[in-house]
């Protein structure tokens, strides 16, 4: 009888050891699975937040770069490749990342748009294979391709508080981005000294009513806007007398009051120093590397540009001698005639007008201009 219960304990102790084995090796199991699905998890989260930051960065650097031409997609390409952000710790770049246009946020997109008018928005779609180092044990799947997509684009804007020159250009023609401008003609920026009593000076001839021809390509209608609303108060300065405030204004953007569409400007347009802001014009210029090229495309092509010579202005339509409105903003090219620039000390006096290149749309934060935009205005975002 003893020898039978001796038996017995000793199977029943066989049992349970066995029974305790089994449970802790699926208990190890499960253990390891849990950390390993934490482990690798973990690290498609990693990845997946490091091309994220890389897709956000590349769309904007691409639609910064956007400015409606088959150029700009070029550039915008250039910008996409050059951008630095990397995963894997910071030790792997992104491997042909899909890159696309459209000229709306929701697209439909395309990945060589041409013609490229009005094309202000960049998707980027990158991806990255995550090794996976435990969950292979239980699905048999050694990666994992990670995805991030990002939309940027040029948003308009009405409201800008501080960077336009205190210069404005005339335009009644509605509706932007180019409110009847022309890439690469010459338009006034501060007007000629107005003579209403020159021979011939009348509203069938308005060019003969300044004592110096208006810029070569203002139109008849922005001419017969001035001297029926401006006369000679305004030469559309708009900003302080003083030197340092004119210094501030035109090397700074200091900005004398926040513009807004809509906005009148009337109560900031004064007569200027036009001696002492060609002096700073020039001063401008010549802080630019190229003061060479004096057409905006050789400009924009020159690969020493810096984008000083470009000046942002509001643009305005004078309806009545109390109302002059902002209808839009574009970016004009300062004449140069090399280093240092003298282009406005020289070729100008005391009644002649200061003459600028329409080069098109303004690109808040670029060296170069937008796509357009309904304002002549736009920003960056990442939209999506």
């Amino acid at each position: 009888m003893k020898m039978q219960r001796s038996f017995l304990c000793s199977c029943r102790s066989t049992r349970r050891s066995g029974f305790v084995l089994v449970t802790m090796a699926l208990t190890a199991a499960g253990v390891i699975a849990v950390a390993g699905l934490a482990v690798d998890l973990g690290r498609v989260f990693i990845v997946k937040n490091e091309i994220q930051v890389y897709a956000d960065a590349a769309a904007l650097a691409g639609a910064m770069a956007l400015d409606g031409t088959t150029a700009g997609i070029q550039n915008a390409a250039i910008a996409i490749a050059a951008s630095g952000n990397k995963w894997n710790f910071g030790t792997a770049g992104i491997s042909s990342p899909s890159v696309a246009f459209a000229v709306a946020s929701h697209g439909p997109w395309a990945a060589n748009p041409n013609p490229a008018a009005g094309y202000s928005f960049v998707r980027i779609t990158a991806t990255a294979p995550v090794p996976l180092y435990f969950l292979p044990c239980l699905t048999g799947q050694s990666s994992f391709v990670v995805t991030s997509t990002a939309v940027a684009g040029q948003i308009p804007i009405g409201s800008i508080g501080n960077g336009l020159a205190p210069y404005s250009a005339v335009s009644t023609a509605a509706g932007g981005p180019g409110f009847g401008f022309v890439a690469g003609n010459s338009y006034s920026i501060h007007w000629p000294t107005f003579n209403g009593n020159r021979s011939g000076c009348g509203p069938g001839n308005p060019g003969k009513c300044f004592n110096s021809a208006p810029c070569a390509d203002d139109s008849a209608a922005s001419l017969l806007a001035v001297v029926n609303n401006w006369g000679s108060s305004y030469h559309g300065y708009w900003g302080s007398n003083s030197n340092s405030a004119i210094a501030s204004a035109v090397l700074n953007g200091t900005q004398l009051a926040p513009l807004s569409i809509g906005m009148n400007l009337d109560p900031y347009l004064t007569s200027g120093n036009k001696q002492s802001e060609a002096g700073y014009l020039d001063e401008r210029a010549s802080q630019d590397a190229d003061t060479t090229h004096n057409t905006p495309g050789d400009y924009m092509a020159s690969t020493s540009h810096n984008g000083r010579r470009l000046l942002p202005v509001a643009i305005v339509d004078p309806v009545d001698p109390s109302h002059t409105n902002v209808v839009g903003y574009g970016v004009f090219l300062l004449m140069a005639n090399g280093a240092p620039s003298s282009y406005y000390k020289k070729s100008t006096n005391g009644n002649s007008p200061y003459c600028a290149l329409y080069v098109g749309p303004y690109n808040i934060g670029n060296s170069g201009p937008s796509a357009g935009g309904s304002t002549g205005a736009t920003t960056v975002e990442v939209v999506q």
